[in-house]
């Protein structure tokens, strides 16, 4: 007997794996049926009626299943309505609470129908089986797609995108406005110490570039986001943001501005932010540490055999991290009666004269320290894509003509549409540290970074497929005020760019 409950333990843990897998899935694929914003609680129950359902399917006798059929639905109510009145913060209504079991049983009778018809076709028809998991895909592709249109259709204006980022950026905010330990946490460890903490450096400086963005777009919330990024800027301040680049250069790099080794990499992303957090608020709470930091830059970059910095000790200038330190002492130029603006003019000057790669006519993606060109260094979308970014806030003309020269060589309309990493080779799967994973030639980094040119040249049609892609490809949940794509679970420095990246609107 014993044996015999076990079996059936084991075959019922299955079946309720099976059935929450399916309505989870299909749940998540049709917001336009059922309120997204319930995707927590909705779970829970969902997870309830379908444990307690199986349970009863596998234990009860078959003589009573009928008989008592009811049964699990009364348990059911009574726990969701505990749940309901004993959690505050319990956000299902008890109407959604006592219909949504007619999902699952939705979900039960189309399995069996498909079932029954399936084993027809497989039957009577040379490739029936051929048949039926093409069904399923063309099925679940249309799912898919129609939430997309779904969930894209916000993205008309301003103002019918505005909540989608609110609430983004109330999810960003209550990952990353927290302590720098707990910011560390959320990148993956699997990218090691160094990634981690560029990756934590990136995700703070990207949504406050973002919260700058929001400022001026809906200055109503102009107050709340100069308190985060004066808390993101602590963030990156902390030693443990600091350590990836002190663990490179042997030093800190807050504790020997005197000194001649670069750091560009954190220097530069510190000072923006601080200046985004003066452009807004109008504090000069952080203005003496912002002088240090621009002194420091503006000197090593002069001493330097070309005006520009190595990100690490013997490795390639990466011109995107060069071009935010660029960018720092353009905006504290623009507070402080132009000083270091002559870097900024003289640096852009070379760029144009000297580091425009031959083939493209895109500026660099990598030059060595002496200011020449690699014969062999590829032209990544990735990093031209950032470049041309980062251009938009130092010279519009000439951001734009990388934009038009990136569009037309890089650019990819599809199904899917997006950047591709290359643009005078095919790479249909690889991975890369910055690019992300490469599939059917896009590069996720890239396809993102190109969404902020895409807006601030206002080429709506461009933006628009871009942030379809990223909701094909990322998938939105959304929980009472926040919302996220599913992929922030894996790289939470995507939600912060993509956030910063489609709001960046020219400002008139």
């Amino acid at each position: 007997m014993s044996e015999d409950y076990f079996i059936k333990g084991i075959d019922c843990s299955l079946g309720i794996c099976k059935w929450l897998i399916l309505q989870i899935s299909l749940y998540f694929l049709m917001p336009y049926i059922w309120n997204y914003e319930y995707a927590f609680g909705a779970i829970v129950l969902i997870c309830l009626y379908t444990s307690l359902y199986v349970a009863y399917w596998y234990f009860v006798d078959k003589t009573k299943r009928v008989q008592w059929i009811l049964l699990p639905y009364l348990v059911y109510l009574s726990i969701a309505t505990v749940l309901y009145l004993s959690i505050d913060k319990w956000i299902i209504s008890i109407m959604f609470g006592i219909f949504l079991p007619l999902y699952g049983l939705i979900c039960f009778l189309c399995v069996k129908l498909f079932r029954k018809y399936s084993k027809r076709i497989r039957v009577r028809i040379k490739y029936g089986r051929a048949i039926t998991y093409i069904t399923i895909i063309v099925l679940f592709f249309t799912l898919k797609s129609l939430s997309v249109i779904w969930m894209c259709q916000e993205h008309r204006s301003l103002d019918s995108e505005r909540n989608d980022i609110i609430e983004r950026k109330n999810y960003l905010v209550d990952k990353l406005v927290t302590s720098p330990q707990k910011v560390l946490n959320e990148m993956p460890t699997a990218i090691g110490v160094q990634f981690q903490g560029e990756w934590a450096l990136y995700s703070c400086s990207m949504l406050s570039a973002a919260l700058v963005n929001l400022s001026n777009l809906y200055p109503e919330t102009r107050e709340e986001n100069i308190t985060y990024i004066d808390s993101l800027i602590n963030i990156v301040l902390s030693p443990e943001i600091r350590y990836y680049d002190t663990m490179r250069w042997g030093e800190d790099p807050l504790e020997s501005l005197d000194g001649n080794n670069s750091h560009v990499s954190y220097l530069s992303h510190l000072a923006w932010m601080i200046c985004g957090y003066r452009e807004i608020s109008g504090n000069h709470k952080h203005d003496e540490l912002l002088t240090s930091l621009c002194e420091t830059m503006n000197r090593r970059i002069l001493k330097s055999n070309s005006m520009n910095l190595p990100t690490y000790p013997g490795e390639a200038i990466y011109v995107p991290d060069m071009l935010v330190a660029i960018v720092a002492l353009n905006q504290y130029a623009d507070t402080h009666k132009g000083k270091y603006r002559s870097t900024v003019k003289k640096w852009v000057s070379k760029a144009q004269k000297e580091w425009l790669d031959n083939g493209t006519g895109l500026l660099a993606s990598f030059i060595d320290e002496n200011g020449f060109l690699y014969e062999d260094a590829p032209i990544k979308g990735s990093y031209s894509a950032l470049n041309c970014y980062y251009l938009t806030l130092i010279d519009e003309t000439f951001a734009k003509t990388q934009y038009q020269q990136l569009k037309t060589l890089f650019w990819k309309e599809g199904v899917i549409s997006g950047l591709k990493e290359y643009w005078d080779r095919t790479c249909y799967m690889g991975i890369d540290i910055d690019a992300g994973p490469i599939l059917f030639e896009l590069g996720p980094s890239g396809t993102a970074f190109f969404a902020g040119s895409s807006t601030y040249f206002n080429d709506i049609d461009v933006r628009k497929e871009i942030l379809a892609t990223a909701e094909m490809a990322g998938h939105t949940i959304k929980i009472g005020d926040k919302r996220h794509y599913l992929l922030a679970n894996i790289a939470l420095v995507g939600e912060s760019i993509m956030l910063a990246m489609r709001t960046h609107f020219k400002h008139r």
